[in-house]
């Protein structure tokens, strides 16, 4: 047993090695967008490589002793229960199977064997080691040993501390993350996959956890599209209930077999969040604030039915945070909070669900402070500083962690938008993303009402959709009719100008790879095809970069947001 458990834990330290090893290709992935600091790669990629190699070759390695050891694992508690050594022996099988699946997969190397295409085929290869599905095998390994009292326990003495695991970014990442990997996890109760976690990085053993799910404590929650989880955990006396919300991320349910309908099922769960994103963080209107709405009614059940004196912390990812800022401010729900890369509050919104929290003065104020009206809109500690004055305390107990360039980051230059407690900032040293986050300082105030008008039209004509599919047609056709407006209005000098200042800020943010340049009429009217009025350069229509949005997904979701906060933030 020993020497399994050995494995085990080296075959996780694999998998840890693997996902830094993702986060570091994609953080020299912007150096491809630069001929002059793509010569920086030669080197970078041969030690990616030579990490990669030997990680692959290790991983297969202890992935087959796992195998061998558990299939000759005998233990007495398998004669009490026959079906334990079965188990242990099919969450191997399926860690062997996922290893040879991906060698396996033919990886041709690119046509052109340049350094920057070097880069895009490791990371290719890194992702298809599916390393939070092998995590999620692995751990069910470890629960299944100790749920049978077969891992032998190395308990701490010292008695659990209130709050020790808030504040560990490993255990908010991870609880975060299991939200995502429940599908993985069928076979057990969530409860089961906490105790371990608990135990894994605290050393002690929770005394008692249960577990909430709001989509089956709120009948509405899945019709609008809100998820969150509670765990009511106890250790050592110590009562605390975890509130995780989700963020909007595409969540395929692998329960579903089908891939049309985990496709369809996706499609509608993603545009019910963005529905939501819209209608209540980027205008602040009451069309679509449902889920706010159930948000509050999980939090009241929660509070009628967790132990008396608990405490009862709020954790969110992107959406997810924006949840626990908002509901916090509203209702004071929580003892302390986390969030990351967290979506703004937006004042209006708040207004229009609960006006009686601020009198009609201070609404006002509010609204004058984070408005646009002067055409500005960017909270600087001194107005921050404004702002908390006027809320009833500072809400300190809430972090708002954040990669310092994230996306959301975009949505706190928006007319009315505030976050709360602290914001601590994370970024790396003397490294170069071009993914800017002050759109104010490339766009007017009427452009920003102009691009938030533009999205709450789309939503509202998406409203009529009864399924994805409708989603997509309609979405589609919305986009076509736009495209044909503007090819109509071009040339008009504010219509220019808009779509020349959208276009110089996506290129300055590295979503294309030629800069913008207004040109002739006669360029016009000599160019006849679908952009033939939009007074730009074909190189700059067709630069696209893909590669920048799959980069910054990829340092707004979990699995790469989650390697900034080892770093030391800047605190506002």
């Amino acid at each position: 047993m020993r020497e399994l458990l050995n494995n085990l834990n080296r075959l996780n330290h694999i998998y840890d090695q693997l996902d830094l090893l993702d986060f570091r290709a994609h953080k020299n992935f912007p150096l491809t967008f630069n001929k002059e600091d793509s010569k920086k790669l030669l080197p970078q990629n041969k030690r990616l490589y030579f990490s990669y190699s030997y990680l692959n070759k290790e991983k297969t390695r202890l992935t087959n002793l796992v195998l061998n050891q558990v299939i000759d694992l005998k233990a007495p508690q398998f004669k009490n229960d026959s079906t334990v050594h079965p188990q242990l022996i099919d969450k191997a099988l399926k860690l062997k199977n996922l290893d040879q699946t991906h060698r396996e997969t033919n990886f041709n190397l690119p046509s052109r064997n340049r350094k920057i295409n070097k880069l895009k085929h490791l990371i290719s290869m890194i992702e298809d080691e599916q390393i939070n599905p092998c995590r999620g095998y692995l751990n069910q390994i470890y629960v299944i040993l100790l749920l049978n009292n077969l891992l032998p326990l190395d308990l701490r003495k010292e008695p659990y501390r209130a709050g020790e695991l808030l504040h560990d970014s490993n255990f908010r990442t991870k609880l975060l993350q299991f939200d995502y990997d429940r599908y993985l996890y069928q076979e057990f109760r969530p409860e089961n996959y906490l105790k371990f976690l608990v135990y894994s990085l605290i050393h002690r053993i929770p005394d008692y956890i249960r577990s909430y799910d709001a989509r089956e404590i709120i009948p509405t929650a899945a019709e609008c599209g809100f998820s969150s989880m509670a765990y009511e955990i106890v250790i050592d006396g110590v009562k605390e209930c975890f509130v995780t919300f989700k963020g909007t991320e595409t969540n395929v349910d692998q329960k579903i077999r089908s891939r049309s309908k985990r496709f369809e099922k996706s499609v509608l769960e993603n545009y019910r969040d963005w529905d939501y994103n819209v209608n209540s963080i980027l205008i602040g209107s009451n069309k679509e604030n449902r889920q706010l709405y159930v948000a509050r009614d999980f939090l009241r059940y929660l509070n009628e039915h967790v132990a008396s004196q608990s405490l009862i912390y709020g954790i969110g990812h992107s959406l997810g945070g924006h949840f626990v800022q908002t509901l916090q401010l509203m209702d004071d729900c929580f003892d302390a909070g986390y969030t990351l890369n967290s979506a703004p509050i937006n004042l209006k919104l708040i207004q229009t669900v609960k006006p009686e929290l601020f009198s009609e003065s201070i609404w006002n104020k509010l609204f004058q402070l984070t408005g646009d009206s002067d055409g500005t809109k960017f909270i600087t500690p001194a107005l921050n500083s404004e702002i908390k004055k006027l809320l009833p305390h500072d809400y300190s107990e809430i972090i708002n962690e954040y990669f310092e360039q994230d996306m959301t980051q975009v949505f706190y230059e928006l007319p009315f938008t505030i976050w709360i407690g602290q914001k601590w900032e994370y970024n790396l040293s003397n490294w170069k993303y071009p993914f800017k986050n002050h759109p104010r300082a490339f766009l007017s105030s009427s452009e920003i009402h102009a691009y938030q008008k533009f999205f709450e039209e789309l939503f509202n004509y998406l409203s009529t959709s009864d399924n994805s599919r409708q989603v997509v047609k309609n979405g589609w056709s919305f986009i076509s009719a736009r495209t044909k407006i503007l090819r109509n209005t071009i040339g008009d000098q504010k219509t220019a100008k808009y779509f020349f200042d959208y276009s110089n800020y996506l290129y300055q943010s590295g979503l294309f790879t030629d800069q913008p340049q207004m040109v002739s009429k006669k360029f016009i009217e000599q160019n006849n095809s679908l952009f033939r009025g939009s007074l730009r350069e074909w190189p700059f229509l067709k630069s696209l970069n893909p590669d920048i949005f799959s980069l910054a997904t990829y340092f707004h979701v979990i699995d790469g947001a989650k390697h900034f906060l080892n770093r030391t933030p800047r605190k506002l």
